[in-house]
């Protein structure tokens, strides 16, 4: 006589899938201190870019460094974000100086795409921290809980 396995209850194939997921999430960022400081120079630029009239000069430099910044996240991260970043960078009309409203959009864009990995990462981390402490009262749970102290009944 054979038996065949159990299947997995949806609370277990969920939590597989979250696990997995997060995962996926974590090691998306292949160096994350790297991606750490291209991040805190590209808000940085960006609030530049706000806050002075930008000459031609100026916005060239701008738009090399944006460039550069663009090719060190692609070596930092996974090639599934290497990919997606791509997809979302601004298209441009013309090969000069961008414009000042030009930088400010890549610059904003690329801050804004930054804090979205950032928010996924630390996201996956929260959740992988639930399941963990989840997995301990799991283990726990032969135990009894104590009984609040109090007096009584509470209706």
């Amino acid at each position: 006589m054979t038996t065949t396995p159990h299947p997995a209850s949806g609370d277990d194939q969920r939590e597989h899938d979250l696990a997995e997921a997060v995962r996926t999430d974590i090691q998306s960022v292949e160096e994350p201190a790297r991606l750490l400081r291209v991040s805190a120079m590209a808000r940085s630029l960006l609030e530049e870019a706000k806050g002075v009239h930008l000459e031609e000069r100026a916005r060239d430099r701008m738009h090399r460094i944006y460039e550069q910044a663009i090719q060190e996240i692609a070596h930092s991260v996974a090639p599934e974000l290497r990919d997606e970043l791509e997809r979302l960078r601004p298209s441009r009309n013309g090969d000069g100086t961008p414009t000042e409203m030009e930088i400010r959009v890549m610059q904003g864009q690329l801050v804004g795409w930054l804090e979205g990995v950032f928010q996924g990462i630390q996201a996956g981390l929260q959740l992988q921290q639930a399941a963990a402490r989840q997995q301990q009262l799991g283990l726990h749970s032969g135990r009894a809980l104590p009984r609040p102290q109090g007096e009584g009944n509470y209706l």
